[in-house]
């Protein structure tokens, strides 16, 4: 899985509480510091406060969960349910490989009858659950206790759940629409340091609006897929099929969902098609001056061939790299 898993173990290893260790590895990716992140995360320890109730890594899962799908409306009755769905399939993906259940004390092999945890019903004069001093992090805890697993193992389902990514053509006019008005939002809030203002309006009415992109669509062979996530709509990309390669014309996600790995995933499903279809490689073109974009698409295995200056009318050119990554077969 990938290295947010091994922070979310290394946390633990480092003396934090298994719904700190969820969270805090990544809250970042929804605007959370880690600070803030490991406060939130520290009542919900040791089965809340040390009452050996719901697993503090379900807890941590949860709380991501509401990052991603919380609403923020009373009444949204829809948007609890898909929340509620959310946390629900996550408990039931944590207790396959838990032994069924998402209880800590169950968790951890004891009940309300032993000697660890008393109860109020079993011992009228005991107020709180138990004891609330946390115990040592010796060698002998990380052995014999199964909550360094657990901590991976809800890491992995995060990972599985929330950061997946799903690509659907954008064969509606509905779909179409929804890339436009993305696009239109993307574009003036990412190239306002590289191109002017005048020169964004432009490219977006001619490449981006819905009539360009049905147009493209329709009569040039390209593909548009939007990247659909549990948040909604994260971003989208554009593929035209060449003889013996294939043009990544697009791929822009949304500022607040970059980080996620989502670009290297629309690469990965690039790379799959070009084996499908006999590509032996993608290409695309880059402004010269987009030094982050850039920087992503080598770390992703691009190499830069050549510089291509267009001419695009009303006095505007693209000045751009384009740039190329080898499939093999």
């Amino acid at each position: 899985m990938g290295s947010r898993v091994g922070i979310a173990e290394e946390l633990f290893q480092e003396g934090f509480n298994c719904s700190q260790s969820v969270f805090a590895a990544y809250s970042d990716l929804y605007g959370i510091d880690r600070d803030t992140a490991l406060r939130l995360g520290s009542s919900f320890g040791g089965g809340l406060g040390r009452m050996r109730e719901v697993c503090g890594a379900v807890s941590g899962m949860s709380m991501l969960a509401g990052l991603a799908t919380g609403s923020v409306v009373g009444g949204d009755m829809e948007g609890k349910q898909k929340n509620y769905e959310l946390v629900q399939q996550m408990a039931e993906e944590f207790m396959k490989i838990s032994g069924g259940s998402i209880i800590c004390r169950d968790l951890l092999g004891v009940d309300k009858d032993g000697n660890i945890i008393r109860t109020p019903e079993k011992d009228p004069t005991r107020k709180t659950p138990m004891d609330t001093k946390p115990e040592e992090r010796s060698q002998s805890y990380y052995e014999n206790r199964p909550c360094a697993k657990l901590v991976k193992e809800a890491a992995e389902i995060i990972e599985r759940m929330l950061l997946t990514v799903d690509f659907e053509e954008a064969d509606t006019d509905d779909k179409i629409k929804a890339i436009a008005e993305l696009a239109t939002a993307i574009w003036h809030e990412h190239f306002v340091t590289i191109i002017s203002e005048d020169q964004i309006n432009y490219m977006v009415e001619k490449f981006q609006s819905i009539k360009a992109i049905t147009e493209q669509i329709q009569e040039a062979g390209y593909q548009y897929y939007q990247m659909k996530i549990p948040e909604g709509l994260a971003g989208y990309f554009a593929i035209r099929k060449d003889p013996e390669a294939l043009f990544l014309s697009k791929l822009y996600i949304e500022k607040k969902y970059r980080g996620r790995g989502y670009a290297k995933k629309a690469i990965l499903f690039m790379m799959d098609y070009c084996k499908k279809n006999s590509l032996n490689k993608i290409w695309l073109t880059v402004n010269r001056y987009n030094e982050t974009t850039i920087h992503i698409y080598k770390n992703l295995g691009f190499e830069i061939t050549e510089l291509k200056v267009a001419d695009i009318g009303s006095g505007f050119v693209m000045d751009d790299y384009i740039m190329e990554l080898q499939v093999t077969k």
